[in-house]
Parts: structure tokens; sequence; C-alpha cells
């Protein structure tokens, strides 16, 4: 009896084939999971004053693409386990690619935005704010000079 028919050997190949997406699935389920619940504790405890503020806003923002990024990332993975032979269009490829990248720039922004509103510009001196500020704005621009350097080569 050949190796290539015998049951315990398909069985074995398939789950080698579906294990990495497995895993992918299995990650985004769990941390989308996570961020739901973080976003229903975060509406939760906050007052009506703290959701009208910039930063309250950002964060929810943050949460919602990430949780996006979660169900792309299941998508594409489940697709590609279930059904190897008919992946998801390209467009969702796409979408996936930059819903895992743009965010860091978001994250930064509301990095940033916490801080102008622990250090307000109108009272904290000029050389405080340098020495706050300098390192979050050099990897502000580091991070979208990485990004549009490989988007250009992408």
């Amino acid at each position: 009896m050949s190796s290539a028919t015998n049951p315990d050997v398909v069985i074995n190949a398939f789950i080698a084939g579906i294990h990495p997406y497995f895993d992918y699935v299995l990650a985004a389920t769990a941390f989308s999971a996570c961020l739901f619940t973080l976003l229903v504790v975060l509406f939760a405890f906050s007052t009506k004053e703290s959701r009208r503020r910039l930063v309250f806003r950002l964060n929810v923002l943050a949460i919602c693409v990430s949780m996006t990024l979660g169900v792309l990332v299941g998508l594409v993975s489940g697709k590609a386990m279930m059904d190897p032979f008919n992946q998801v269009a390209r467009s969702v490829y796409i979408a996936s690619i930059v819903f895992a990248l743009f965010p860091l720039v978001l994250y930064d922004s509301i990095l940033l935005t916490r801080l102008f509103a622990l250090y307000p510009v109108s009272t904290t001196p000029p050389t405080t704010l340098l020495k706050i500020f300098a390192f979050p704005f050099c990897v502000k621009c580091a991070r979208v000079i990485v990004l549009v350097c490989f988007l250009i080569y992408l």
C-alpha cells in the first residue's frame, strides 16, 4: 500500500497545511475579543465629559481599527484554511495590509495628543516641551518614512 493513500499521512499533511492559518485565526479572534471587551469597558466607565475629548475619540477609533484588522486577518486566514484554491479578493489583502500598517501612525498620534493634554504648549516651558516631544516626534517621523519606503518598494 502506498503511503500517499494512507489516511494518517493525508490528515497530517492537511493539518500541517492549515496550521499557520489556524494560528492566525486563533490569535486574531482572541485579540479582537479582548479589544471588544476593552471598548465596552471604555464606554461603561467614561463620563459624558470624557467622551467629548479628542483622546477618547481617538482611543475608540484605534480600538475599532484594530478590531477591523482582526476581522480581516480572520477572513483572509479562514478562507485560506477552508478553501485554499479559492482565495479572497486582492482588495481584501490590500485592506488587510493597510489596516496592519497605518494604525501605527494613528497610535503615535494618540500618544502625542495625550502628551499635549498633559503638557499644554501654553504653560510648559519650551525646553521641557523639547525634552518630552523630541523622541515621540522622531519615532513618528521614522515610522512614516518607513511606511512610505515600504509602499514605494511594494
